[in-house]
């Protein structure tokens, strides 16, 4: 049995699941019941049942805390990397979504096994911290659905029959899915200024909180205008420290409390939207040459040492959408009344 767990990782709270990867699935808003099934080449919705608790009451950095996953990768040689990946329901219309797990392309590739870890659900749906259950998968690169521009570092992995699985076995996951409600349209866009706050979750250098399985929060600050495409490409550039492990991390913009809109006017109460996702990671040579390289999954040694500027490249969220003309080019048939924002 394939198994990626250190030394540090392997605690006795963890349980271990090995899967094979699956066709995605449809579901309500947890993410873990319901299918998109092959059905004469095209795909088809089932129906589940069940229901995620409410997270009404959870405040929105918990929230936040609940949407990402740890993602470790052993390529052929037996090399192991780490990122980190969120969960999007894609298509969500009522009781309806495809979940899936969103990270950067170079996060996988090569990778021949993986390994996901998600916190345990307590009976009356809370999150059971201390308890997880780590699911390792063959064939890993293969189970995920690159996006179909080779220039845009993100790729996605179905993962509701992974979830539906565990809930069957009686080992249902806590997961707070985000949607395109958090992604900012255009018009929402124009309305940030320049300079804005944010919030980065993820696993940098692999670094967690192991024992009750939560990711770390990092703040930082818009470097570039959010509502401008950087150097003419679905990106901005944020100022905050980006390691090894932040690739994939989603990136959001953030207040509590209170905010001052684009005419100066404070708003109270709280804001969050999914900005974008890191990607890369601008870096200068101890001789003064500057690069912009992906965000590395792996603490290298070097002769020369890359020293980071503190500024990472983020792809838009609107970018995630494109997947859902994606997979409704491969038959699948959108909810109801469901209304796409991209085209692909």
């Amino acid at each position: 049995m394939f198994c990626l767990c250190s030394d540090a990782l392997a605690t006795q709270n963890a349980q271990t699941e090995v899967v094979n990867p699956m066709a995605s699935l449809i579901s309500r808003r947890s993410a873990l019941l319901g299918a998109i099934v092959a059905a004469g080449g095209g795909m088809r919705v089932a129906r589940a049942a069940g229901e995620q608790p409410s997270t009404s009451v959870l405040p929105m950095a918990e929230q936040i805390e609940h949407s990402t996953v740890i993602i470790q990768c052993a390529n052929a040689k037996g090399e192991i990397s780490s990122g980190t990946g969120f969960a999007f329901a894609l298509f969500r219309q009522n009781d309806q979504s495809v979940p899936v797990i969103v990270t950067n392309k170079h996060v996988v590739a090569g990778s021949v096994r993986g390994k996901l870890r998600w916190t345990l659900r307590t009976p009356d749906g809370a999150p059971d911290y201390g308890n997880f259950v780590d699911i390792e998968i063959s064939n890993f690169e293969s189970a995920w659905i690159p996006h179909s521009d080779n220039n845009i570092d993100l790729t996605i992995f179905p993962c509701a029959p992974m979830l539906a699985s565990l809930e069957k076995s009686g080992k249902a996951v806590f997961v707070i899915q985000i949607d395109q409600s958090l992604v900012p349209t255009d018009v929402e866009l124009r309305e940030l200024t320049p300079l804005e706050e944010l919030v980065i979750v993820g696993y940098p250098d692999g670094i967690f909180d192991e024992k009750n399985n939560v990711p770390i929060f990092r703040r930082g600050i818009t470097a570039t205008p959010a509502y401008l495409d950087f150097e003419g490409r679905k990106e901005f550039l944020i100022d905050a420290a980006i390691f090894p492990g932040s690739s994939g991390s989603p990136v959001f913009l953030y207040n509590q409390g209170a905010y001052a809109d684009r005419q100066g006017h404070l708003a109270i109460g709280g804001r969050m939207k999914l900005l974008g996702i890191v990607y890369a990671v601008a870096l200068h040579d101890v001789n003064g040459e500057i690069r912009v390289i992906p965000a590395p999954t792996q603490a290298r040694q070097s002769v020369i040492s890359p020293i980071p500027n503190n500024l990472g490249l983020c792809i838009k969220s609107s970018k995630v959408l494109d997947f859902e003309p994606l997979i409704v080019q491969r038959g699948f048939h959108p909810p109801d009344g469901y209304v796409m924002r991209s085209g692909g």
